[in-house]
């Protein structure tokens, strides 16, 4: 508390007080003369549209980074996972689908019936499945990202922010080729091109191709059959064309198909990094705590996940430091009784978008069709064992989104429209080899079932110039969500072949299965039925000034997220019928069992309540000396009924289950400062503090009105308290080119994610120590841009940190990665 203190008092010395925004420049063109600190230096600007509109960054109001094309090129990004090294105070890891947090607010159910924290857009459409973008990721104009709430103008899904990747389109000026290739460590090897065609006057043309491949960071036990060393190979192809509607209007038409395919296995079992045991005197365990217990008393990592050296930790009995006896060679999964995981993915889209001025009033059109379909195999580790498991996948998205905004000079701008969308998805799971529990002689173990998400939206917002250098903001938005999912839970001898993704499954294991339906056999099931409906007004306050040659700017913003379920049935508790809404019952009890005995369908707390944000922001960014720029901000989150997943054992069998955290609090300030000394050296200093822990949170519920076990107090998962980064970006001409030299490190505080009900009314809280992160890049540019050949390397210290886990198994993140990569440009 006493350094977001002290940031406050120097943000309000600098008049540099809130909202973040950091750009990545492009090298500045090579000069005759070096220039000095006293000259005039450039300081080149972006142009975005976190606002639906184009702004330049330096005038947008909103805690905002925006990162080129050229500038992840350079730095060898070729995926949204490694954005989370570039971007402070955002982390996207690869869990379900990409997992993005942003100043500490997340989400931890990837499944369909979830609903992520932060919004993935592409070109302004939301992707429903997170598996897109990485095939989204390629001939990309830049990056943005937004943090904070964004309920007014993106809608669905952006409780703590937005990434919108803009690609680049068709353009009129000339034919022309762009392509790259790379390749790096772990057989790394990606590759894409892009064509641009002018037609004539009205019509212009883009083909844009990629191809992205690399070996596993997971290594598998020796003589292993089933282990698949290939993590991913994805090929993507996507045609643009862009039409002119006289001198007033514009339609693009984009179609894109890639196909995923790979392993995607990522995780290692829980003891490569963490030790759990009783804590005796003198020994070397972490203990898994109850709730009620200090900090000092929860699981502790260890301290060094270094793929160089033997792994060590602290013991938190008498502080002594024990190596635990894991070498770098066991950062591996892998079993030989597991059968080999695949992927095999295929995504296609068709988007429009329609743009016209009608004078005084610009009508654009975003629409969008998307299919995903999954095909996959994988491992999923259960009690210390390998079990094979198969999961089919049929995702349908369509979005749609009119907006109207004013195109004239006065002081009033203003926008406002209508956005639709809906996904369904049907989806079969199943588990094999299952240990049977409770079951019986029953080894199959899955979850098929059939969903469906839809939202509806209406919006506006307006911008007023009250003087030549203030205005001020206003925006509202009303959602309308609906989420329903109908399906079953089920414990199979055999599935008689594999049926039908969505399909009806019979329930009585006494009741043959329906005449040309799936066979079952013997087996038991229960059903999953449940639907929600979420109606809310969020809105956005805000100003913007003109101060001391930067933009002074503030807000208070709200955001919402649509409520859900667990698996279980919505009816058959007290009051209510026991058949479900397809007619079914709720109710199945074992055959033959004595009274009282376990119900495959007994209810539970399967709701949560929708959560909400309030965001207060105050910001400024700009030009405080000809060779020095500042990017800062204060924030303040009030977050309340903050949903969090668990695994947790019901019916014999894990499931995932979700509740509210009742009400959280994040304070944070971000500052970041660059310096151009002289033309060819930019240099790049930021902090993060940030302050979030929970004011409220049962997560085992509220019994007789009193909170059973009280997670108060304790700090967000995956939020370091300090963030402090720096970057040295010089450029040397070399006759008509130059070489850009860059470095930059990334120093956080330790962190942690917690895993709520693995062990009842225990929890398990998994730290990632404090550690640096480095990378550097060397490039050499040819005259005119024509070509550039670079050489770079990512996380120099090789350690990893903790992504996701349970108290089975855990992914880490990337180790070293090192790699070249060359393009041209004609």
């Amino acid at each position: 508390m006493k350094l977001i203190q002290t940031a406050c008092l120097i943000s309000a010395v600098a008049l540099a007080a809130p909202a973040y925004a950091q750009s990545t420049p492009a090298p500045a063109p090579a000069q005759d003369a070096v220039k000095t600190a006293s000259d005039d230096v450039s300081m080149p600007d972006i142009v975005v549209t976190a606002t639906r509109d184009k702004t330049l960054l330096s005038k947008t109001p909103i805690a905002l980074t925006a990162i080129t094309g050229d500038g992840l090129r350079s730095k060898g990004v070729t995926n949204p996972t490694a954005l989370g090294d570039q971007v402070p105070g955002l982390s996207i890891d690869r869990t379900n689908g990409l997992q993005i947090t942003i100043r500490g607010v997340t989400s931890t159910d990837g499944t369909e019936k979830g609903n992520p924290s932060a919004a993935f857009l592409a070109d302004g459409v939301y992707l429903a499945r997170p598996q897109q973008a990485d095939v989204s990721f390629m001939d990309v104009d830049h990056v943005e990202v937004l943090k904070g709430p964004q309920g007014t103008l993106y809608g669905r899904n952006t409780t703590a922010g937005v990434i919108n990747v803009i690609t680049k389109r068709p353009n009129f000026e000339r034919a022309s080729v762009e392509a790259n290739a790379g390749v790096g460590n772990y057989n790394a090897y990606n590759a894409d091109a892009a064509f641009n065609l002018p037609v004539n006057d009205w019509a212009a043309f883009r083909l844009s191709l990629n191809f992205d491949t690399r070996d596993n960071f997971v290594k598998g036990v020796a003589n292993d059959p089933n282990y698949n060393n290939k993590f991913r190979t994805n090929i993507s192809a996507r045609l643009q064309g862009l039409f002119k509607l006289g001198d007033r209007g514009e339609l693009l038409l984009r179609g894109g198909y890639s196909r995923l395919t790979g392993s995607r296995d990522s995780s290692v079992p829980f003891s490569n990094f963490y030790q759990v045991g009783n804590n005796p005197s003198g020994g070397r365990f972490a203990v898994w705590a109850p709730i009620g217990d200090t900090r000092q008393s929860l699981t502790t990592p260890l301290a060094s996940a270094n793929f160089n050296a033997p792994l060590t930790y602290v013991n938190p009995v008498d502080g002594q430091t024990y190596t635990s006896g894991l070498s770098a060679h066991q950062y591996g999964g892998g079993d030989q009784s597991s059968f080999k995981p695949n992927v095999h993915d295929i995504a296609y889209n068709l988007d429009g978008e329609f743009n016209y001025d009608f004078g005084g009033v610009k009508a654009t059109y975003l629409g969008s069709i998307r299919q995903y379909e999954a095909k996959e195999n994988s491992n999923v580790l259960s009690g210390g064992v390998n079990l094979p498991g198969t999961f089919n996948g049929d995702y349908t998205q369509q979005s749609h989104e009119l907006r109207l905004a004013s195109s004239g000079d006065g002081p009033l701008k203003i926008q406002g429209g209508l956005y639709y969308f809906r996904e369904e998805s049907r989806i079969a799971f199943f588990i094999y080899n299952l240990v049977p529990f409770a079951f019986g002689n029953t080894f199959i173990y899955g979850f098929p079932q059939h969903t469906i998400s839809s939202t509806k939206g209406a919006f506006t917002q307006g911008t007023y110039k009250v003087t030549d250098a203030l205005r001020v903001t206003a925006g509202i938005r009303y959602t309308a969500d609906d989420l329903s999912r109908y399906g079953h839970t089920v414990h199979l001898n055999t599935l008689g072949g594999q049926p039908l993704v969505g399909g009806q499954y019979s329930i009585d294991p006494n009741t043959p299965a329906a005449p040309g339906g799936p066979t079952v056999g013997s087996g038991r099931s229960y059903v999953n039925d449940a639907s929600v409906k979420g109606r809310k007004v969020t809105w956005r306050l805000g100003f913007d000034a003109d101060v001391l040659g930067g933009l002074l700017y503030g807000s208070i913003a709200t955001g919402y997220k649509v409520g859900g379920f667990g698996d279980g049935c919505s009816t058959g508790g007290a009051g209510q019928s026991l058949v479900t809404s397809q007619g079914e019952r709720c109710d199945y009890s074992t055959p033959g069992a004595t009274p009282g005995s376990l119900k495959y369908a007994d209810q539970h707390a399967i709701y949560y309540e929708p959560e909400t944000l309030t965001d207060y922001e105050l910001g400024f960014r700009g030009r405080v000396a000809p060779w020095m720029k500042i990017d800062t901000n204060l924030f303040l989150y009030d977050y309340k009924n903050m949903q969090l997943s668990a695994v947790i054992p019901i019916n014999g069998a894990n499931q995932t289950v979700t509740t509210n955290a009742g009400k959280a609090r994040v304070l944070g300030w971000e500052f970041e400062t660059q310096f151009f000394p002289m033309r060819d050296l930019n240099l790049t200093l930021g902090v993060d503090l940030t302050d979030g822990h929970y004011t409220q949170f049962c997560p085992s519920g509220v019994v007789n009105g009193t909170c059973a076990i009280n997670y108060a107090g304790q700090k967000l998962d995956r939020t370091p308290a300090t963030v402090i980064y720096g970057g040295v970006n010089y450029t040397v001409p070399v006759g008509s080119g130059n070489v850009v030299a860059s470095v930059y490190s990334r120093y956080s505080s330790a962190y942690s994610v917690t895993v709520f009900g693995d062990t009842g009314s225990y929890w398990l809280k998994l730290w990632t120590p404090s550690r640096s992160r480095t990378q550097a890049s060397l490039t050499y540019n040819a005259p005119n841009d024509t070509w550039y050949a670079s050489a770079f390397i990512k996380n120099i210290e090789n350690k990893v940190s903790l992504v996701t886990g349970n108290a089975t198994s855990l992914t880490m993140s990337d180790p070293r990665t090192f790699g070249v990569r060359a393009g041209v440009k004609f």
